[in-house]
């Protein structure tokens, strides 16, 4: 009876120990834990709404977008010393998300989506309203 005591408090204690490791882990490096899945939902959802996508394409594009964020994350944390890299590194990632998109949405649906990725990467010009200049 003692044994198995004995034998149940060193594997709990080895489990805490363990428990305490990854914490520290993931405080080190906050991009490697598991995203947000209000985040996935919310640009999922806004994908919905501008490309009205069907039920199938809804829960692929869910777990793209779920992938994508998380690399996303890993590559800020990861390259914050280097912008140029950092920036490369989101490139590339953007690439491969839009070649996920164009085995998932129809050629219409992608032609929209495109669409909307061009119009958010322009810069709109602010205007000056009833200010001096």
């Amino acid at each position: 009876m003692k044994s198995l005591l004995l034998a149940l408090s060193l594997f709990l204690s080895a489990a805490v120990s363990a428990q305490a490791q990854m914490r520290d882990k993931y405080a080190e490096m906050p991009g490697s834990g598991d995203v947000s899945e209000a985040r996935v939902v919310d640009l999922t959802r806004q994908m919905v709404t501008q490309l009205h996508l069907n039920e199938a394409q809804y829960i692929r594009l869910r777990a793209a977008n779920r992938i994508k964020l998380a690399r996303l994350d890993e590559i800020q944390w990861e390259y914050k010393a280097n912008p140029g890299q950092q920036h490369s590194k989101i490139a590339e990632l953007e690439a491969q998300y839009e070649a996920e998109c164009s085995r998932i949405l129809t050629p219409t649906q992608l032609s929209v989506y495109r669409n909307q990725q061009q119009r958010d990467s322009v810069p709109t010009q602010p205007t000056n309203e009833g200010g001096i200049g």
